[in-house]
């Protein structure tokens, strides 16, 4: 495909990076892309959230938004939508 100049390239995904193991280094991660943190510096966050998998990050969404059932009831956000 590439020699007749056919479709595009894919992202192949085999990141030389460990993904994020746990919740917390996950949501430290996405929160450092959102320049909410500095504990990790934008590089490393970039390739941890390269890194996790996505059937991981799937089960790390639903544990966050088990959480925040947790904490603001079932809509699981702070402000209710007003409408």
């Amino acid at each position: 495909m590439r020699a007749a100049g056919i479709g595009r390239r894919t992202r192949q995904r085999n990141p030389a990076a460990k993904g994020a193991e746990s919740v917390e280094l996950w949501g430290l991660a996405v929160s450092r892309l959102h320049d909410e943190h500095d504990e990790l510096t934008l590089p490393e966050a970039v390739a941890i959230v390269r890194a996790t998998p996505p059937e991981k990050r799937s089960e790390f969404a639903r544990e966050i938004w088990r959480i925040r059932r947790e904490r603001y009831g079932s809509s699981g956000r702070y402000d209710p939508v007003p409408f």
